[in-house]
């Protein structure tokens, strides 16, 4: 599955390396492609092996705040 993860403020390289990271490291993510200028992170991941909602939760406990989630078209 592809996800589209909108983040608040997530607008500069250290604050997207920091969520790239937390993704990165969740079991059953493929790929992590940030776009800084969107402030959004794509996620490539095994369906039925995560949730949107584990992704977001991810995110949000980490301190950041996930406005948006959609599918990649």
């Amino acid at each position: 599955m592809k996800k589209v993860i909108v983040v608040e403020g997530m607008d500069n390289m250290p604050m997207g390396s920091a969520v790239s990271r937390i993704l990165e490291g969740m079991s059953g993510v493929d790929k992590v492609m940030l776009n800084l200028e969107e402030e959004s992170i794509l996620v490539e991941y095994g369906r039925g092996i995560l949730t949107e909602d584990e992704l977001c939760d991810a995110i949000n406990e980490e301190g950041f705040e996930v406005v948006e989630i959609f599918d990649e078209d």
